[in-house]
């Protein structure tokens, strides 16, 4: 938003570049082995392996295994939407390198 509104970075052209790209390198990750840890709970709590409190399982609390099951895929939605968002930043990084500007024009 700074860049848009003032058309300059907040840091040098080349450190933003990077700082962008490696942020959302991090943050995909993240997500991802988030989204990945609940689905091997939610998955365990399915199979009777693991239990909630007591002798609770997702056969006796239904709701509780559907919005895991809701949190999970959009936890993957949310991973595909900022995969692509790695990938412009990539493309961002590879026109600095190759042009010495951000932008390819």
């Amino acid at each position: 938003m700074w860049e848009l509104l003032k058309g300059n970075t907040l840091l040098p052209e080349m450190i933003q570049v990077w700082f962008d790209f490696g942020h959302d390198q991090v943050f995909a990750y993240l997500l991802l082995s988030a989204s990945s840890a609940g689905t091997a709970l939610a998955q365990n709590l399915r199979n009777g392996h693991i239990w909630i409190v007591l002798d609770h399982s997702c056969k006796d609390a239904n709701a509780f295994c559907i919005q895991s099951d809701i949190a999970i895929s959009l936890g993957f939605g949310a991973f595909l939407f900022l995969a692509s968002v790695c990938l412009l930043s990539g493309f961002r990084v590879a026109c600095f390198i190759i042009t010495n500007s951000r932008f390819h024009l």
